[in-house]
Parts: structure tokens; sequence; C-alpha cells
């Protein structure tokens, strides 16, 4: 990969530190992996925002066409 280790070690710690994934030592190794409840909040926070999002827009919508009669 083209990208550093030190680089690659700070996207992880990001990802740990918001709960995506999780980490175990084995050796002088770091193992990660995902976490699904972590996961399953991201998706419901994404969701949670596309409806919202689409709702808003569909209101808009809404207006635009009341306007026009």
């Amino acid at each position: 990969m083209p990208v550093s280790r030190p680089a690659v070690s700070q996207h992880l710690k990001a990802l740990k530190d918001a709960g995506l994934v999780e980490e175990r030592s084995e050796g002088v190794r770091r193992i990660y992996s995902l976490r699904p409840e972590g996961l399953q909040e991201l998706r419901d926070w994404l969701d949670s925002f596309w409806d919202e999002a689409l709702e808003a827009f569909k209101e808009e919508v809404e207006k635009s066409e009341g306007a026009d009669e």
C-alpha cells in the first residue's frame, strides 16, 4: 500500500476510538477486526440522516409544487 505505517496506525486508532473496530494483541502484533455493533450504530445514524434529508427534500418539492398552482 502507498500509505505509511504511521498513517495506517492513525486511521486504525480513529476507527477504534469511533467504536468501529476492536484490537487485540498477538505477540508484537495488533490485530484489528470490525465490530458489528459499531457498524450497526453507523448504519442507524446514516439511515436517520437520510430519512431526515429525504423528508426535508420532499417538503421543499411539495412547497414548490404548491407555488406553481
